[in-house]
């Protein structure tokens, strides 16, 4: 399986170990720091492994090793302490191999460890804490895309420049190139074998669904979203592909509308690991929208992040519910359906209920409330269950009137 990044670096804990940290986002394979304690006993033996990925299940990812005797010194440092919860980094999985045991961990914001099976917390010196950040600051930058806009893409990969594409979650990769588009780019996968490797990332099937990529530039990686639905014109013969499939960029629109498509945003942003600030500066309605969008794509780890903070046998009972999913979505309207609708989306794009994202800001509530309610209008289909059409109500809140709304409740009903 074809891989953008696989990173091992053996780094000692020393101040020479937080320069490394810059290091990181280039394509550097190794890095040894001297120990220089020769005559010194031995210390045990100790291995801290970071790995940043897109998802729990995402083939891709970028690792870092770290060993030596500081690393020892802090893990016996680190005090212990019991928490049923933790804010951790999503996207962030440590292992630790010490004295021949592997144990997991979760990397908090703090900087600090946290068992999920055993609760427990380690809780790292301070140095090694901020130290631990930095490198996986870094490691992030590695992974993930640039946020370029599509002003800035379209002039980069003009038409008929061909380039990589890399799916975040599998890390297969497959050629394009870009025969046309104006608002978004129109590519074509470049030969039967490209056609292949595509049609395996969508796992057999075309699908209308969106999925976040990675786009190879002489500038670097770019973070962008694709269908994998052939559709309209064609223009490379015998590449097994009839017809061509889009790539959005952050703030590209579709044929049909001037206003960016959310679920093609939504990924972008994943692409450029930015979904935590996409949802803390989205408003309820908003939030809606986005649950909406995730359900349908059927992505568990963006749900548990758009849920943090919901009871966790409510997320699960709505992560059942997307399994069993075949489509659902805010009912089709026309552009010219009522006037108050209009009204309310002008200068907001209504494609995206609201979400002025096309320079990648949210709109956030102007007023000091704590909470809110939205209802949304959705047509569902479950597997072996006909098409219906139900509401679902949202109940948000937040801390402060700054601080992120958080989804605490759905309900849905006929």
């Amino acid at each position: 399986m074809e891989r953008r990044i696989a990173l091992h670096m053996a780094i000692i804990m020393t101040t020479a170990a937080v320069m490394a940290a810059t290091v990181v986002g280039t394509n550097v394979g190794s890095i040894v720091r001297a120990q220089g304690n020769a005559g010194k006993k031995p210390q045990p033996a100790a291995t801290l492994s970071i790995a940043v990925r897109a998802s729990r299940h995402a083939a891709l990812e970028s690792k870092l090793d770290m060993s030596g005797p500081q690393l020892a010194k802090a893990l016996k440092l680190a005090k212990k302490e019991r928490t049923e919860t933790a804010e951790i980094l999503p996207d962030v999985e440590v292992e630790l191999q010490k004295d021949d045991k592997l144990v997991h961990y979760r990397l908090e914001a703090t900087g600090d460890l946290w068992n999920e099976d055993s609760h427990e917390r380690l809780l790292l010196p301070d140095k090694s804490s901020g130290m631990l950040l930095r490198l996986v600051e870094g490691l992030r930058k590695q992974h993930y895309g640039s946020m370029s806009s599509w002003e800035t893409v379209k002039q980069t990969l003009p038409n008929k420049s061909i380039f990589n594409v890399t799916d975040l979650e599998s890390g297969l990769s497959f050629r394009v190139q870009r025969r046309a588009g104006s608002d978004h780019a129109d590519v074509q996968p470049l030969t039967k074998a490209d056609t292949a490797t595509m049609k395996q990332i969508y796992g057999g099937s075309w699908s209308w669904k969106r999925k976040a990529i990675l786009v190879q530039s002489e500038k670097g990686w770019i973070a962008a979203s694709m269908n994998g639905m052939p559709h309209g014109g064609d223009g490379i013969p015998e590449n097994g592909f009839s017809g061509h499939f889009c790539i959005h960029f952050l703030g590209s629109s579709t044929h049909k509308s001037e206003y960016p498509d959310l679920a093609h945003q939504l990924m972008v942003h994943k692409a450029g690991g930015k979904l935590e600030p996409l949802f803390d500066a989205a408003s309820p309605a908003s939030l809606a929208k986005l649950f909406v969008v995730v359900m349908n794509h059927q992505d568990e780890h963006m749900l548990r992040q758009l849920t943090k903070g919901m009871p966790e046998e409510e997320v699960v009972k709505w992560i059942l519910t997307m399994d069993a999913l075949v489509s659902v979505k805010e009912p089709h309207r026309k552009k010219n359906e009522g006037s108050e609708r209009k009204a309310s989306e002008k200068g907001n794009g209504s494609d995206n209920g609201g979400i002025s994202i096309g320079n990648g800001k949210i709109d956030s509530e102007d007023d000091s409330s704590l909470s809110a309610t939205v209802t949304l209008p959705i047509t569902i289909v479950m597997r072996n269950v006909p098409e219906r059409n139900v509401f679902y109500n949202f109940s948000f809140q937040r801390a402060t009137e700054v601080s992120p709304w958080r989804l605490v409740g759905i309900t849905n009903t006929n």
